[in-house]
């Protein structure tokens, strides 16, 4: 199936949701592609041809007739892990299909990578990676391949996963004319992390959160002038290092801090909620002075510098032997003894006349640093750019 560029307010979006004023950030954002991106969405196609395979499920739309070896030779990223992972989902899909024919007694109606066409907002769209309707019940497995936990009810903001929510949403929409489906199932499948988390909501309860809580977020965030809200939703959001109201509300709780011995548990416990958010603010605003600093821009009182690395051994197995062979016994007390405790055994000089050659000291990542640091500032190439 071709992809089609994703709205501002695409369903895999959850700034906007939470946050109106990301759509100013997400409007301009570009098109990337990554490869933990690239990753994914190959997973998700071998995963689909081998649901489709073992289900025998046509692909009417793109007539794919490819073989599982031409599917793999296509993949950029194709691993162990990836295959791993493919083969956990679509087992995961196909014993969900078994499952549900068994307790209704009809071969149920499965959706794979289901273009879903949605009106919430202007030229809205997703692509839903399963859909199984069986008797009065819609199953919606959603398929992630990351490491961060994503769960369909959200219980730190107390609130149904608003991806979940609309795809779950708009599935129904669409068939709800067709089957008489009274209870949507929302799945997250994260076999990465071990993940699978599910979260039941009947079709009236999905249709008041659409009224009470997604068609609200869709107005604020198309509104002329939607406001700003920050929280854990920036981890994503393209504004996130330069945004003034996460700025500002990140210095806000920082001020509110006070030593710890001068607070009580309450107080404390307050300000823990908020570490977290503080820690990625900090790194954030690093990453985002680093990737400009190397891209020619140039910090008052900063310059760009090698981050510091450890020496390491090339390769152990023939130190170990010009060791033995020398009389030391080089092991502590079968492992190869650490460089500093090599040297210290042998003394400097003995030790880079036998073992000096086999010692290398990795090159470091750029780093932004005080122009007081000692070290050298870097001079940045085109590869680095």
């Amino acid at each position: 199936m071709a992809q089609r560029a994703h709205s501002i307010l695409a369903p895999s979006s959850k700034e906007w949701f939470y946050c109106g004023y990301a759509t100013r950030f997400l409007a301009t954002k570009a098109e990337e592609t990554t490869e933990a991106s690239e990753f994914g969405s190959e997973c998700h196609l071998l995963a689909e041809h081998y649901i489709r395979q073992s289900l025998k499920l046509e692909d009417y739309e793109s007539g794919n007739k490819k073989t599982t070896d031409e599917i793999k030779s296509g993949l950029k990223h194709y691993s162990e892990e990836m295959e791993r992972l493919a083969n956990g989902y679509a087992n995961y899909v196909i014993s969900t299909v078994d499952y549900e024919a068994k307790r209704t007694g009809e071969q149920p109606v499965v959706l794979i990578e289901q273009l879903l066409e949605m009106d919430y907002a202007p030229d809205t769209h997703g692509t839903l990676d399963c859909g199984i309707i069986a008797g009065d019940t819609l199953t919606i497995i959603d398929n992630k391949t990351g490491f961060i936990k994503v769960t369909p009810f959200d219980e730190t903001l107390n609130e149904l996963n608003s991806q979940l929510g609309i795809y779950g949403l708009y599935a129904y929409k669409c068939y709800k004319d067709f089957y008489p489906i009274d209870n949507i199932r929302l799945v997250i499948y994260q076999e990465r992390i071990h993940n699978v988390s599910e979260y039941s909501i009947t079709s009236e309860e999905l249709e008041k959160w659409e009224k009470e809580r997604l068609i609200p977020a869709v107005k604020e965030a198309l509104s002329d002038d939607p406001k700003a809200n920050s929280g854990v939703w920036c981890r994503f959001c393209p504004g996130r290092n330069s945004c003034r109201k996460r700025a500002e509300d990140t210095l806000q709780a920082v001020k509110e801090m006070k030593k710890p011995e001068f607070m009580t548990d309450d107080e404390i416990e307050a300000i823990l909620t908020k570490l977290d958010s503080i820690a990625t603010y900090i790194d954030d605003i690093r990453e985002y002075c680093l990737k400009k600093a190397i891209e020619g821009k140039k910090w008052k009182g900063y310059k760009i510098v090698e981050s510091v690395t450890k020496r390491k051994i090339s390769d152990e197995d023939v130190v170990a032997k010009i060791l033995s062979d020398n009389g030391y016994n080089p092991f502590a007390p079968k492992k190869l003894m650490p460089i500093s405790e090599l040297q210290k055994m042998l003394g400097k000089t003995q030790f880079n006349d036998l073992v000096g050659g086999y010692i290398i000291k990795p090159k470091g990542q750029a780093v932004l640093a005080p122009e007081s640091d000692a070290r050298e500032e870097m001079i940045i190439n085109k590869e680095m750019k």
